[in-house]
């Protein structure tokens, strides 16, 4: 019974070693029939098997080709065949026992069974390839010290591998470069301090005749190729943080600064392994070095110049060929850069703006004698951060005037909107006639590149509260050293210009609001006595009444301020006033349309509320030929139907004004 036991337990485990060895050797010895073997028959056939498989491991760290390129998930090529080959030579490595991967079927495709052999790999000889790098656990990524260990366990390292007549993912035959040509918007670029991935040179890359893989790439730097090398430091790390390669917009490959070695000459030079970088036959690839800069560029070092140059590129054909190109156009070709500020090197600028002269203009605001009126727009400006730096903008300063009566809380509180929303408010208690609004902590991030709408709104007491009816209020903002804007690095932005002003507007509880209407000239020509030409001026005003009833006549205009009718003035192209003298000048002021005739005094009633138009025409004879326009500078209007022209309100002679007209003499 013993001895049974023991024949069928052997027989079993035969069957289950004979199984698990066909697993591992080639699939011409898994074809072998067992059914019919006896016991001592299988038993050698494990025997037999075993002996292959000892002689497959026998050859544990021998390779026929030397790795050049970093792999990872994804990567295809016959470097990708030959790194399983060499996995599966070492049974702690084995990519897989039976299929694709396994000893004998190895693919050119770097699956998660390859990541997973490479992981055990790095395992296995931690002590050289993790430890060194600060990694405690593998990666599965065929990096530098991987490959290096790798190449390391080869007995033997041909320049160029033995491999398959097309290496995967690539097609066609024997290729070249067809051009390297130097990418021509890359060129004396600025490195600024602590900028990220700037682009410093680059080279457009066609292949000939084959897809090529990029395989490596030596870069050298030197700072005798600048023509400003005044500073005393020379290390290139003390400039640089990291270099990277990019192809077409994706990185490839990066390296730390202080990883190019230095030659006797002061020339800093590294070999990069690129990954994933196929440039197709026929298509024009774009390979660019970027730098990113230290952040502790000392001032001394500012505006240093280097040269950078892809002194060699090494790339594989479709068959399988590894060749360097040095020699190629632009290929060995130094491309300058400097090291900058980093104000300098993103060009930051901080712009003030006048902003929406609907708020701008001078208008006649109503307010309440017995409420305060909240949210008075007084001035628009806008911001605009030009450059490559993005910006915050924590204070803002602003100046206020006020005129004719008493301003002790009139204005008790001012408001800073952006783009709609409100971001900083202050309470205020003012006097006298000027003084300055600060708006702080605002802690404002401003894009590179964009406008930014800015408002400030005040709140306006009652009037029982100590100020007059008429009283005027304005403000004016200017891009000072006051207020604290800093560029994305930190540093104060010294490079500011613009400011933005409004016209004082007038807080009423009751008057009239002017708006300009549409306006024209022309020169009515004499040909017989030229002379005798004239220019015809014609504008066209709307009169809003605030708060109460307004009365306004019709009636001859004046050129100077009236309480009836309407003021004006011609002035020449210079804004010199022309009427009077020699010259003849007339005018009317009539009634077009929205008011409500009052015969008892002549007069067009306007309702609270309610606009009506009128327009002022004049003509005038110039002293000399010349440009002229004419310029509204009041129109007169009363409060009661009795008093009608007791009360006067001033229109902004800037934009209450015809265009240019030429008159002849």
């Amino acid at each position: 019974m013993t001895t049974t036991n023991n024949i069928a337990a052997k027989a079993a485990v035969a069957f289950v070693a004979v199984a698990m060895a066909f697993s591992l050797v080639a699939p011409a010895a898994q074809a072998q029939d067992v059914s019919s073997m006896s016991l001592e028959q299988l038993i050698a056939l494990v025997n037999s098997l075993q002996t292959q498989l000892s002689g497959s491991a026998s050859a544990t760290g021998t390779c026929s080709t030397t790795f050049t390129r970093s792999l990872s998930t994804g990567s295809t090529g016959v470097d990708v065949m030959n790194l399983q080959k060499f996995l599966n030579s070492d049974p702690d490595t084995v990519v897989a026992l039976s299929g694709a991967g396994s000893p004998g079927m190895e693919t050119s495709y770097y699956g998660s069974l390859t990541a997973t052999a490479v992981s055990k790999f790095q395992t296995k000889y931690s002590a050289d390839i993790l430890v060194p790098v600060g990694l405690t656990s593998p990666t599965g990524y065929f990096g530098p010290s991987t490959m290096a260990k790798a190449n390391a366990l080869c007995s033997a390292t041909p320049s160029t591998p033995s491999t398959p007549s097309t290496p995967g993912g690539l097609q066609g035959g024997a290729g070249t470069l067809d051009e390297t040509q130097f990418m021509s918007g890359l060129n004396n670029e600025e490195v600024g301090e602590g900028q990220e991935d700037v682009e410093v040179a680059g080279l457009e890359i066609t292949p000939d005749n084959s897809d090529i893989s990029l395989a490596a790439v030596k870069l050298t730097f030197d700072h005798a190729q600048g023509s400003e090398e005044s500073s005393s430091a020379t290390r290139f790390d003390k400039y640089a943080d990291e270099v990277s390669l990019w192809l077409d917009g994706e990185e490839v490959a990066r390296v730390d600064a202080d990883e190019f070695s230095k030659d006797s000459s002061g020339i800093y030079s590294k070999t990069l392994t690129l990954k994933n970088a196929v440039i197709r036959d026929g298509d024009k690839g774009e390979l660019v070095v970027a730098i990113s800069a230290a952040n502790n560029i000392d001032s001394t070092d500012a505006g240093e110049e280097w040269g950078v140059k892809f002194a060699s590129i090494r790339y594989q054909d479709a068959q399988g060929a590894y060749i360097t190109d040095s020699t190629s156009t632009d290929v060995n070709t130094y491309r300058i850069f400097s090291f900058e500020d980093f104000a300098t090197a993103s060009d930051q600028k901080f712009r003030v703006r006048s902003g929406d002269s609907s708020i701008n203009n001078a208008r006649t605001i109503e307010i309440s004698s017995t409420a305060k009126t909240n949210g008075v727009d007084i001035l628009s400006f806008n911001v605009e951060v030009e450059g490559d730096s993005d910006m915050n903008l924590d204070v803002v300063i602003v100046d206020w005037a006020a005129g004719n009566a008493t301003t002790s809380g009139m204005v008790t509180a001012a408001q800073l909107y952006m783009d709609g929303d409100r971001v900083g408010s202050e309470s205020l208690s003012l006097s006298g006639t000027s003084g300055v609004i600060t708006f702080d902590d605002l802690d404002l991030d401003l894009d590179a590149g964009e406008t930014y709408e800015f408002e400030v709104r005040v709140d306006v007491a009652k009037t029982a509260a100590g100020f007059d009816s008429g009283s005027t209020f304005s403000i004016d903002v200017a891009s000072s050293t006051d207020w604290t804007v800093e560029d994305e690095n930190g540093d104060s932005v010294s490079d500011r210009s613009g400011s933005a002003s409004s016209d004082n507007h007038k807080f009423v509880t009751e008057g009239a609001n002017l708006a300009l209407g549409t306006v024209s000239t022309k020169e009515v020509y004499n040909s017989t006595t030229p002379s005798a030409s004239y220019g015809e001026f014609r504008m066209q005003v709307k009169v809003t009444a605030i708060g109460d009833t307004i009365w306004v006549k019709e009636g001859a205009a004046s050129s100077t301020s009236v309480t009836t009718g309407a003021g004006f003035s011609v002035v020449d192209s210079s804004g010199n006033i022309m009427n009077g003298g020699s010259a003849t000048t007339t005018a009317s002021f009539s009634y077009v349309s929205g008011g409500t005739y009052n015969s008892a005094n002549a007069s067009y009633e306007i309702g609270e509320g309610q606009t009506a138009t009128f327009e002022l025409v004049v003509t005038h004879n110039a002293e000399a030929t010349g440009q002229f326009r004419a310029v509204l500078n009041s129109i007169g209007f009363g409060t009661t139907v009795t008093g009608t022209g007791s009360t006067t309100t001033a229109s902004p002679s800037t934009d209450f004004r015809t265009g240019l007209q030429a008159i002849s003499n």
